[in-house]
């Protein structure tokens, strides 16, 4: 004769709880996306990410598309596994090789707009190239 135990509704329970977590978390990511994409043009906060990325010479480390390269990091693989908060606390202090741009009021003002293009481009949603801004 079989033993019955009572852990099947509870694993049951706990598979339900982890889908809907999945799933919240999931429209949570959506709904907060920085940025606004259609094609190769992106809304006015993200294009003056992009040309804050150009202008400071981001691509200098990370790639002209966020990709990376040889020993310098892709952003858009950090990307998908730090906040903003982590982002921009890297950004404002530096870490490891990457220097602080705190004291660079261009940067620190542009900060936002920054984390949209980088984050745009992590969940390809923002392509390689050059932006324009969407009407």
């Amino acid at each position: 004769m079989r033993k019955i135990t009572r852990t099947a509704p509870i694993n049951g329970l706990t598979a339900i709880g982890t889908l809907l977590c999945a799933i919240g978390m999931t429209s949570a990511h959506a709904q907060e996306a920085p940025y606004k994409v259609e094609g190769s043009k992106v809304d006015k906060a993200t294009l003056a990410g992009y040309k804050l990325y150009t202008r400071e010479r981001c691509e200098t480390c990370h790639g002209q598309t966020a990709e990376g390269g040889g020993a310098f990091p892709s952003l858009v693989a950090a990307l998908k596994n730090i906040t903003k908060e982590q982002f921009v606390a890297t950004v404002t202090n530096g870490k490891g090789a990457m220097p602080a741009y705190k004291d660079n009021a261009k940067v620190i003002e542009g900060i936002d707009g920054l984390y949209a293009y980088v984050k745009g481009r992590s969940d390809g949603a923002v392509p390689a190239g050059k932006l324009e801004e969407l009407p």
